[in-house]
């Protein structure tokens, strides 16, 4: 396989949205410096943050004394904990700048405070680490109070009999022991004077229950007991392992991952936008959506010529190469006329688009100067519904119009390019009517006295969307050029257009593609333009 083909190969199995990204690349990618440097900037303009932590221990708790804890019970166990801390009613105001983890695999809390200056930090780790130890602290003299009242309330309604219990407690047989007795064994922990450390609560109340157990022989009174020890094994204490220390230097702010990051993100976001763009297109762009779309030869790819756009890639030479590529495959076709006559008749070639704009005229005038370098050509311009200068010849000189109604000789409709070597006839003064002029049998003999006077005859045919003159001409032709413009023409368009073309007379019609976007910053790309 040769080098060119392996070249077309890899362009074809490219994806398509790659070329578009390619060449916007440089625009793309510097688009995204000023994002990367606005980050940058707000992190260097930035005010330092201090960070202070303070740490603090989980103890006690169902979850924690049982034997084997399970591990869902322990994460919600110690996430419970992580938003208890973080609340409001124990962090307060230090909320907004707070920030509560759980160390994984352990029953720590890490509690981190920020601030803009170091004593703050620390001021304010410590004080919500201190404000959660005061709140569960709380908390277990609220469950033990509660406990201990549920427990006197239920031992208030129980009536031993004596048949079952023959002690005595304090000299007194069981059956005897009223409100008031009980009160003296078990200290009413729900009246405001009872104490306030947890520790003396759950003393008083284990001392109850030892004063009672010789005593509460029943099954009853035993389950009540039992139900008061297993509210109160799954109380939650926490105590702070680390208190905060003072911050020595602020945390870094900005990370340098953030400016890539955001680097990167302001690049994708418009290469996202151009490839997204790029696929959902409803042009003609490349040689290979000409030919699958519209179902005709692309013969040529012509790069757009406008040296004043700033994102121009393509050159003069560019361009003159393909015209000279367009030129060459034209001259590879098959001649319309055996060239063994004695009086050969030269090739008449018709260039024409679906409408105005697509550049048809600059094609017809570039590819005539280029076939002139090496053959005697003649380029006629046969809209003769619009008054225009051509190739430098003024709108009223003697043209095909004069030609064809008999005003003036062929010597004098034929015009010399000096210094180009190509001949040229200008449309004329504008007839009333041009159809009538191009269909008569004068103009087909005209035709064929020039395509035995000149090698090659290029005539510059009216767009098929305003008249219908294109057609007549057409029936004289040997080649039919159709120009579309790359990123402009519309395929369902362009096929409506092309099958007018088609009829008996009328030659097969082969695709040019111009304007087309620069692609091609690779030889393998320019390789599947056709260049």
């Amino acid at each position: 396989m040769s080098d060119s083909q392996s070249q077309f190969r890899r362009a074809e199995q490219r994806p398509r949205w790659w070329w578009p990204l390619r060449a916007r690349s440089r625009l793309i990618m510097l688009g995204g410096l000023p994002v990367a440097m606005v980050i940058a900037l707000f992190g260097l303009f930035q005010p330092p943050v201090f960070e202070s932590r303070a740490l603090v221990e989980v103890q006690g708790g169902a979850v924690q004394t049982s034997i084997n804890p399970v591990a869902t019970e322990v994460i919600v166990l110690m996430n419970t904990q992580r938003e208890i801390a973080s609340s409001a009613s124990v962090a307060g105001p230090y909320r907004e700048h707070l920030q509560v983890d759980v160390v994984p695999q352990t029953y720590l809390l890490s509690v981190r405070y920020f601030a803009q200056d170091p004593q703050s930090a620390q001021q304010g780790a410590n004080a919500v680490a201190q404000a959660y130890v005061s709140y569960t602290e709380s908390a277990q003299l609220e469950q033990i109070q509660r406990a201990a009242e549920q427990l006197i309330a239920k031992l208030d309604n129980v009536k031993i009999r004596p048949a079952d219990v023959t002690q005595e407690s304090g000299g007194q047989p069981v059956d005897e022991l009223d409100d008031a007795t009980l009160d003296d064994l078990l200290p009413p922990l729900s009246q405001p004077g009872a104490g306030r450390r947890v520790a003396q609560l759950q003393a008083m109340a284990e001392q109850s229950v030892n004063v009672l157990d010789p005593v509460l022989e029943t099954s009853l009174i035993r389950q009540l007991v039992k139900t008061y020890d297993d509210s109160l094994s799954g109380l939650v204490a926490v105590r702070i392992l680390d208190s905060a220390d003072v911050p020595r230097a602020p945390v870094q702010q900005m990370e340098p991952w953030w400016i890539l990051l955001g680097y990167l993100g302001a690049v994708a976001v418009p290469a996202f936008f151009v490839a997204f763009r790029f696929q959902r297109r409803d042009s003609l762009d490349f040689k290979q959506d000409v030919e699958d779309r519209l179902g005709k030869r692309c013969i040529g790819v012509v790069p757009a010529l406008n040296l004043a756009e700033p994102a121009q890639f393509m050159t003069d030479r560019e361009y003159a190469d393909s015209i000279g590529v367009l030129r060459a495959r034209l001259q590879m076709q098959r001649p319309a006329h055996d060239p063994l006559e004695q009086f050969p008749r030269g090739r008449v070639v018709l260039i024409t688009s679906g409408s105005e704009g697509e550049g048809k005229t600059s094609i017809a005038m570039n590819l005539a100067f280029a076939m002139a370098k090496t053959e005697k050509v003649l380029l006629i311009n046969a809209d003769m519904r619009r008054s225009q200068s051509y190739v430098g010849l003024s709108a009223g000189a003697a043209g095909l119009s004069h030609l064809i109604a008999g005003a003036a000789q062929m010597r004098d409709c034929v015009h010399a390019i000096p210094g180009k070597g190509l001949y040229v006839i200008p449309a004329g003064v504008l007839p009333p009517n041009p159809k009538e002029l191009l269909s008569s049998a004068r103009f087909r003999r005209i035709i064929e006295m020039l395509e035995r006077r000149f090698d090659t005859v290029i005539i510059d045919a009216p767009s098929l969307t305003e008249v219908s003159d294109t057609l007549v001409v057409a029936r004289h032709s040997s080649d039919i050029l159709y120009v579309v413009q790359a990123s402009v023409t519309r395929p369902e368009e362009a096929y409506v257009e092309l099958s007018r073309l088609q009829g008996e007379g009328i030659p097969p019609v082969r695709v040019v593609l111009n304007r087309a976007t620069p692609y091609d910053l690779d030889p393998d790309i320019r390789t599947s333009f056709g260049l």
